[in-house]
């Protein structure tokens, strides 16, 4: 029914009654019942608390033809009533703590100076709050079916000084947590101004949970947001704008949420140390825990008794556990979730354990897979004559023989599925080796449930990998994100990939190709990752790309001599990385060190009009090769969308490589040609004239090159040849491999170490740059077959069967290594001086949780900067500033087929995750 009625706001302030009448609005309600329960909603939206007698009343206008079931309109009630309560918290702090603190009478209390760090930047969140609650009134008194809220979220989170503010907050919080807790127990009348003042308060919340409002802030704001968005209409004026204040507060609960993350790791530590008798140094900066499990472990006398283990990154505790006589008493106020649970027990500790010193055993558990496939098929049995029974009471004839024989096979199925289950205690144990002074001993654990001991398993296993990754402790390397890449056409694999240097933009181009069609994808790295486009560029297959830095870019030299490379179907990425293709064999073939200018056939296709303009030239470049010869050159901030080339230039032969060194991009062709580009005094590069080097020949090309200090290291079938750029001479080579018919397919220079591998190879060389001599070799198939354990044993068969190195990576001291089996490998790289000539000891390969589920087609590495704040670990006093400086985060990314994660054992797990999708896997280190 459509009426009009008046909305009456009723104001009672000091005994006196205002009545308050607005417009007639239409409201469109489906009934009486309907129209009550909104009146009572907005009534209580809008009431405050502050006594019994007395409310201020917020004037909550609906539009016209609005209905009850407007959900736009009461999430934006719902926003504004949140807003009220959280800005009365704020104040609550404020008159309720901050300053009878700081009063006289109160003095003896606490510290002046401890109490402006208890509430350090609480004024400031509410001076910025009160501003945007006033604002939303604003917008709810002239509410109508047109009104805006986007705006009042982006004109107030984008502002420096709230974001300043929150991220102050957030580092701080920690700080005042500690002061907190240390004053409740070292003063007890502080801890009893605590505990009257929260059972004034009329939700009877701590100083703790108010003191956390500021950091939950956020996440409601995002739901609550994300909740417009969807009752918002797009063609609404409000919709665009709330996406944007949906990515601004996103920003911010990110930066929010990894300090938060660190300071709660570390009270967590503490916390438990507290709960537990006899423990102490547990709290240690790169410790993490991770979880806690109730177990049963045998005890003298053939008795099991009842013991709590306690997983952390680098520990594992055993203790007893008692339950505590009398009433349980309540968590403390601030306790976490963790401690809260734990704390109707007693914890004794038992035996403090390193995990370097653990290791599960490995039984023979053919026999196990087969029981739970068995107790699964029984279940599902009994499910399925449950649906029969159920269905033989719709028949219309008599089913006693029916019914019968279901009885009959309820009773078996029953029996042999509590058999099953009676033997239920085998998936349960779990055995572990501990490495002591006296040998090896045995623990043997039993979890109450077979997922308990697999999901402890697989944490356990995380864990020591991350511990194992390097002896020095370097920290393990973070999956941050994997990326998919949905193919536009079948067949479409990755080949190669280049991040943009020398611009502000922080974007990687990633190629695809089928042999009949190039594909460029630009993924976006902030704020977060994400495929911004995806389009193809050319009718062949990408072989190699490279990032050109513009004219004065500024770029130091080291980062400027990077390219990327990819032969054939595998890519091989040099900003320090390479990765492998499946070369066709060939032959050796004669060297040359022909000199010529512009002696290859060189046709300049298309020159675009803006290849002229000054600043033009200044913007960083990418050049794409591609298998018919030709070279694709696009401005990196080109939109390819939209876009075409900027240059396009025409080979005879498919062009394998490009690097960019000593403001020069050298080219390597299928002939056996390097072809040298220069640029112009204008800035411009010459591409009518360049300089033609003979180094490889037809049969056993240039495929891969390296930028070294005024040289070029060049893969040429199974010879490794040395190129000066200033004679334009090959200076040095040398035969890796006595077989021709197995070239370099990946090649890595790191300091004075020179790491490769050969086609079809598991097996990793490192020479010497000097003198060139073979200082180790490493065999990278223990680890692969150590990381596939959990796979089927036919799959884990045909990936050991056809193993090899398919890109190689230096970043970091780490020399990363993909795989045909779509492992990712990690490996420390030895310091290598002039003077070594054989290596003591062969590096550890160490497998990496995640992988891919078919080949790793490429590897590459980007650095960007990020704010401070997502960093840094400072303390703050009230008026105190943070250090504004920038710090770098580096980024692995690796490309290949499908996404699988290695660590799981669970035997009920279906392996691999969307197989047939190329993924990019993004790891922070």
């Amino acid at each position: 029914r459509v009426g009009a009625y008046a909305v009456f706001i009723q104001y009672k302030r000091n005994d006196r009654k205002v009545w308050h009448s607005q417009d007639a609005l239409l409201l469109k309600m489906s009934g009486p019942s309907s129209r009550c329960e909104l009146r009572l909603r907005l009534d209580r939206c809008s009431a405050g608390e502050d006594s019994e007698d007395e409310h201020q009343v917020s004037s909550i206008i609906f539009a016209n033809s609005l209905s009850f079931s407007d959900t736009r309109t009461h999430v934006v009630v719902e926003l504004y009533d949140t807003e009220r309560s959280y800005v009365e918290s704020l104040q609550i702090l404020i008159s309720k703590y901050l300053e009878p603190l700081k009063s006289t009478e109160n003095a003896s209390l606490l510290d002046a100076n401890l109490v402006d760090e208890i509430f350090f930047q609480i004024p400031s969140l509410l001076s910025h709050h009160e501003v945007f609650l006033e604002e939303l009134k604003k917008r709810l008194d002239h509410w109508d079916i047109k009104q805006k809220v986007g705006d009042v979220f982006l004109e107030t989170f984008s502002k420096p000084a709230v974001i300043e503010s929150y991220t102050n907050y957030v580092n701080n919080w920690k700080r005042a947590r500690d002061i907190i807790k240390n004053a409740q127990q070292s003063k007890p009348a502080f801890a009893k101004f605590l505990e009257n003042t929260a059972r004034e308060h009329k939700g009877k919340l701590a100083l703790d949970s108010l003191l956390i409002k500021p950091i939950q802030k956020f996440p409601k704001y995002e739901l609550l947001l994300q909740r417009l968005i969807k009752h918002t209409d797009v063609a609404h004026p409000d919709h665009s704008l709330l996406l944007s204040a949906q990515r601004e507060v996103h920003d911010q609960l990110l930066r929010i949420n990894c300090t938060e993350r660190e300071a709660l790791e570390l009270e967590q530590l503490r916390e438990i140390e507290a709960l537990i008798d006899g423990l102490i140094e547990l709290v240690v900066t790169d410790r993490q825990y991770l979880r806690h499990d109730l177990v049963s472990m045998a005890a003298g006398g053939g008795t099991r008794k009842e013991r709590a283990l306690f997983l952390f990154s680098d520990l594992l505790l055993v203790t007893s556990m008692k339950r505590k006589s009398g009433t349980i008493r309540k968590a403390s106020p601030g306790q976490g979730s963790v401690t809260s649970s734990l704390d109707a027990n007693k914890y004794k500790l038992l035996m403090k354990i390193s995990l370097d010193d653990l290791d599960i055993v490995k039984a023979k558990d053919e026999s196990l897979k087969q029981m739970m496939v068995e107790i699964e098929n029984l279940t599902e049995d009994v499910s399925v004559l449950n649906q029969i029974n159920e269905l033989t009471w719709t028949l219309h004839c008599t089913h006693n023989a029916l019914d019968e024989v279901i009885k009959d096979m309820f009773e078996k199925l029953n029996k042999q599925l509590v058999e099953q289950q009676n033997s239920d205690s085998q998936l349960s144990c779990l055995d572990l080796t501990l490495s002591t002074s006296n040998g090896l001993e045995t623990m043997s654990i039993v979890f109450s449930k077979p997922e308990k001991r697999a999901s402890w398993e697989e944490s356990f296993n995380e864990a020591k990998h991350k511990l194992a990754t390097t002896g020095d402790r370097r920290p393990s390397p973070e999956l941050i994100a994997a990326v998919p890449i949905r193919k536009t056409r079948a067949g479409l694999q990755f080949t190669c990939a280049a991040p943009i240097i020398g611009e502000n933009r922080k974007d990687v181009w990633v190629c695809n190709s089928d042999g009949y069609v190039g594909q460029v994808c630009v993924l976006s790295l902030q704020p977060e990752p994400n495929v911004t486009s995806c389009n193809g560029v050319c009718n062949a297959r990408i072989l190699c790309i490279a990032s050109i830095p513009g004219v004065n870019s500024g770029i130091p030299q080291s980062r400027q001599n990077n390219g990327t490379e990819l032969n054939d179907e595998h890519s091989t990425i040099q900003f320090d990385s390479s990765s492998s293709s499946e070369d066709e064999d060939r032959s050796d073939g004669e060297e040359s060190g022909d000199i010529n200018r512009a002696s290859a056939p060189i046709k300049l296709v298309e020159v675009s009009s803006t290849d002229s303009d000054e600043t033009d030239n200044q913007q960083s470049t990418m050049w794409l090769g591609t298998e018919d010869g030709c070279i694709h050159v696009y401005n990196s901030s080109d939109n390819i969308r939209i876009k075409k080339n900027k240059i396009k230039l025409q080979h005879g032969s498919a062009v394998l490589s490009i690097i960019y060194m000593d403001n020069k991009v050298y080219i390597a062709l299928g002939n056996g040609d390097i072809i040298i580009y220069d640029r112009e005094s204008s800035g411009c590069w010459n591409t009518s004239s360049p300089t033609t080097v003979s180094v490889g020949s037809t049969t056993m090309p240039v495929s891969k090159m390296l930028p070294g200090v005024g040289k070029i290291w060049c893969g040429c079938g199974n010879t490794v040849k040395v190129f000066n750029t200033e004679t334009l001479a090959t200076e040095n080579s040398m035969t890796v491999n006595n077989d021709a018919n197995k070239p370099i397919t990946c090649i890595m220079l790191s300091g004075n170490g020179l790491w490769l591998s050969l086609q079809t190879s598991a097996i990793i060389k490192c020479f010497h740059t000097i003198s060139f001599e073979l200082l180790c070799e490493v065999n990278i198939a223990p680890a692969v077959t150590k990381m596939l354990t959990s796979c089927d044993d036919i799959i884990r068969q045909h990936k050991a069967a056809c193993l090899r190195v398919t890109s190689l990576l230096a970043c970091k001291d780490l020399l990363w290594i993909g795989t045909s089996a779509g492992v990712l490998l990690t490996m420390p790289l030895p310091h290598i001086t002039p003077t070594t000539t054989k290596m003591n000891s062969t590096p550890s390969v160490v497998g990496v949780s995640y992988g891919h589920t078919g080949h790793v087609r490429f590897l590459t590495n980007v650095e960007y900067p990020t704010a401070n704040s997502e960093n840094t670990h400072q303390r703050y006093s009230y008026k105190g500033k943070p250090d504004q400086r920038t710090n770098s985060k580096l980024l692995v990314i690796s490309g290949g087929d499908g996404y699988e994660d290695f660590r799981s054992s669970n035997i009920s797990e279906v392996a691999g995750r969307e197989d047939s999708t190329n993924h990019l896997l993004l790891w922070n280190i």
